[in-house]
Parts: structure tokens; C-alpha cells; sequence
């Protein structure tokens, strides 16, 4: 396809405005064709790696698996295609940020208060855990494991809602794209100690990545960081665990503390063994640490980052506002259905007036022909070719019979040797034309 942009139509799809851009693939709002269009998410896989059979299946594989989830806190897979070599998976648009955003700035207000944190990471649990708990058509578990569970991977929506996005490297036994030998895949800064060390994996992998998000939320640092990839990736093997964050956050409660130590013990079976057992754990903290409500998130995303999300929905609106007037161009000759009078109307006012049309308007169409002035003209192209070959003939025939004319001069004459071949259509045409029937022009009147 060359450059995607805006107007770009993949299958049903119409791209308006991008999105996001990550590691593998960018993010466009699109609209659905009909008469009740929707819009969705479309993520394209980058151009640069759509050559390359290992990304493009994990690619499928991705909108294979999640196509399959149906969690009010996974991102919906709703289509999946390929138009002229591009790769594209179709979701849910979710009006939100991703986590990371939402750190970001509550950092610069002094951290997110933990109630919050609380909701977030017991809803991303839930989404994670019907993730887990995914099973074939034979009823047996898929084995899927989102190897890549870290703050740009979790949307926080402007309604509260926590969704759980990107299973780009996710791993499954029924996975079409296998993972080579000693090949880590997902972000170094949020791997398990057996993801790092290309060790086999199961669910408990997304509870200790899950932990290092959970650790950023309370104390607005990674627990691992060091000065590059390859150290953090050393801190996060070694057996050294995690400073506890009450450390760096003394007024942290002691049991939502010890939460964060279990999901990230570098042994997983210290670990908790699922997603459904760390969320009752946070449903069952004290009462003196509550839970934020979805609403209350939703009060927080649009204290700290509505201005944002307004300016995103502004612009989806406007690109949608420009896809429906080039609809409206491009179907405008046929729209046309007013009757003769009405469309004929507004440029008889107008030449009344003396003035052109309003700015900005389209020009009215052409008035329809009656039926008469519809008949002549359609015999007005071979009435005209019949006078001109007579026109021509009489010349011919004048100069051949001159006295003066000599014989016919090669450049320029019709009447060259061998040239009746060329003689005989014309007269037929002209002899055609001038049978045309009454209501045409009478070309025979108009002869020399």
C-alpha cells in the first residue's frame, strides 16, 4: 500500500486518525462501512516487519487467541485481515490511556493514592485470569501466558473501566509461531527470572510481571532498575529479591506489602498460583484499605488526563466529519433525485438576483433535456459527419469537373488510386444521415 494514511480503507475499514505507536504495530481509529458505522481500532503491523513470517505470525496468533477471550477487562478482538500485504487486527476503540501515562502523571502530583492502585491491578488480574483460564474447542486450556503484562499493556478508560491489551508475544501451546531456542521475547524491564532465562513458563510468569507493575503503583519506582537493560535483566535473576516497598514508602500497609513480596518471590511456587487467588487476596485487605470504585477512577483519569482524552475525541470527530463529506462528494451525481423544476430553481433566482450561488455550496446540476431536445441531440453528431462528407464530396466532384482542375492532386484529396475503399464508407454515411427520422435535423436541407 505504500504510506498508510487517513482515508486508507482496509477491507470495511476506513482509517481516520493514528493513534499510538508500539514495538511491532501502530494503532489508527477507523470507522466500519454501512449505514451504521462504528469505530473501532485497527492496528496495522509496521511496514518494516511485515516481510518477516516469524512476526506476522505472532501477529495471527495474537488475533487468533484474544479473538477468543470475552472479559469486560481484555480489549475485544473483533476482525482480523490482510489488504495489499498489510497485516491488520480489528478491536474495541477504548477511550482511556495506558498506565504507564497514568504513572507518569501521577508522579508529578505525588504519586497515585493506593485505593486506586488497588482497582487497577485487582482488574487487571481478572482480565489476566480469563486469559489464563482460556480453553480450545475441545475443552481442554490453551496454555496462554501474555509474557508481556507491563504499564503500556494496561488501558485505564476515562469510565473506570481496566483492560488488559496487546497479547502480541504471547505464548500458547497452540501457538502457530513457535519461539526459537534461547529467543526471549517481551520487555526486559518486566520479565519473570524463568522468561529472562528462557526457561519453560507458565501463568505465574504474568503474576510477577504483574508485581513489578503493582510496585511502580506504591511506590513509583521499579523494583529491579539498574543503569541499562542487561542489569536490570541480572537484577531480576539473581536471588536477591525486591527491596520491600515499605522501605520506600513507610505508611504502605504491612499486608498490602506482603502482597507485592508474593508476586514477586523469584522461586514461583512462592508466587501466587493464579490471578483469581491475588485478587481475593486485595478484596480481603482490611477495611481500612479500601478499594477505589470505577467511578471514582473515572473522576481521577478526567481530573489528570481529560484535557487529553477531549483533544483525541475531537480529532476522531473531525476526521469523521471529513470521511462523511468525501462519502458525500463521491456519491453527490447520483444523490441527485429532485425534479427538473426544483433543480433548474435556485439558478433561475440567482441569475434573477444577479448573484452566483452561496459560498461554499455545489453548483446545481444541469437540467434535465425534455424528451424533444433529447431526440435531436442524440442525432446530432451523425447529422453533422453526413454534412461534412457532403460538403467534402461536392468540393471533390467541383474540381474534377473544372476545367481547370486538372487530375486530383495526391496530398490532402480522398479521390487518391485505390481510395474507393475509403469513398464507399463515407457516402453510406452520408446516406445514412440523411435518413435520420423527423425530430432530427434535416441535413438534407443543408447541402450544397
Amino acid at each position: 500500500m505504500g504510506e498508510v494514511r487517513a482515508g486508507h480503507t482496509l477491507g470495511r475499514y476506513e482509517l481516520l486518525v493514528p493513534i499510538a505507536l508500539g514495538g511491532m504495530a501502530s494503532v489508527w481509529a477507523a470507522r466500519t462501512g454501512g449505514q451504521l458505522p462504528r469505530i473501532v481500532a485497527v492496528k496495522l503491523l509496521r511496514a518494516e516487519l511485515s516481510d518477516d513470517p516469524d512476526f506476522e505470525a505472532m501477529f495471527l496468533d495474537e488475533a487468533t487467541l484474544v479473538s477468543q477471550i470475552h472479559h469486560p477487562n481484555v480489549a475485544e478482538t473483533i476482525d482480523v485481515g490482510e489488504e495489499d500485504g498489510v497485516l491488520y487486527q480489528v478491536m474495541e476503540l477504548i477511550d482511556g490511556e495506558p498506565l504507564n501515562l497514568v504513572l507518569r502523571e501521577s508522579k508529578a502530583r505525588g504519586g497515585l493514592p493506593l485505593p486506586f492502585a488497588l482497582r487497577i491491578v485487582a482488574e487487571a488480574a481478572l482480565g489476566l485470569h480469563a486469559a489464563h483460564e482460556l480453553r480450545g474447542r475441545d475443552g481442554k486450556p490453551v496454555g496462554l501466558v501474555h509474557r508481556d503484562v507491563s504499564p503500556q499493556n494496561i488501558l485505564v478508560g476515562y469510565d473506570g473501566s481496566v483492560k488488559i491489551l496487546d497479547f502480541g508475544v504471547a505464548k500458547a501451546a497452540s501457538n502457530l509461531q513457535r519461539t526459537q531456542v534461547g529467543q526471549v521475547k517481551g520487555k526486559y524491564a518486566y520479565m519473570s527470572p524463568e522468561q529472562a532465562g528462557s526457561e519453560p513458563i507458565d501463568r505465574r510468569t504474568d503474576v510477577f510481571t504483574l508485581g513489578i507493575v503493582f510496585y511502580q503503583l506504591v511506590t513509583g519506582k521499579h523494583p529491579f532498575h539498574a543503569e541499562n537493560d542487561p542489569a536490570t535483566v541480572r537484577r531480576i535473576c539473581d536471588k536477591a529479591a525486591a527491596e520491600p516497598p515499605r522501605t520506600l514508602v513507610p505508611s504502605l500497609p504491612e499486608d498490602v506489602g506482603r502482597i507485592v513480596m508474593r508476586m514477586l518471590a523469584k522461586p514461583r511456587d512462592e508466587r501466587f498460583a493464579t490471578m483469581a487467588e491475588l485478587r481475593q487476596s486485595i478484596e480481603q485487605l482490611s477495611p481500612a484499605t479500601p478499594i477505589a470504585t470505577s467511578d471514582e477512577l473515572a473522576a481521577l483519569m478526567q481530573q489528570m488526563l481529560g484535557p487529553r482524552g477531549e483533544r483525541r475525541r475531537a480529532a476522531i470527530q473531525e476526521a469523521m466529519q471529513i470521511a462523511r463529506e468525501r462519502a458525500i462528494d463521491s456519491d453527490y451525481p447520483q444523490s441527485q433525485q429532485s425534479s427538473p423544476q426544483a433543480a433548474a430553481q435556485p439558478g433561475r433566482a440567482g441569475a434573477e438576483r444577479g448573484a452566483g450561488p452561496p459560498q461554499g455550496a455545489r453548483p446545481a446540476p444541469p437540467a434535465p433535456l425534455t424528451p424533444d431536445e433529447g431526440h435531436a441531440r442524440r442525432w446530432l453528431v451523425p447529422a453533422t459527419v453526413g454534412l461534412v462528407v457532403l460538403v467534402v464530396l461536392a468540393g471533390a466532384l467541383l474540381l474534377r469537373s473544372s476545367p481547370h482542375g486538372g487530375p486530383p492532386r495526391q496530398r490532402g484529396s480522398l479521390l487518391v488510386p485505390g481510395a474507393g475503399s475509403i469513398k464507399e464508407p463515407l457516402l453510406r454515411a452520408a446516406r445514412a444521415a440523411s435518413k435520420a427520422p423527423r425530430g432530427g435535423p434535416d441535413v438534407t436541407r443543408a447541402a450544397p
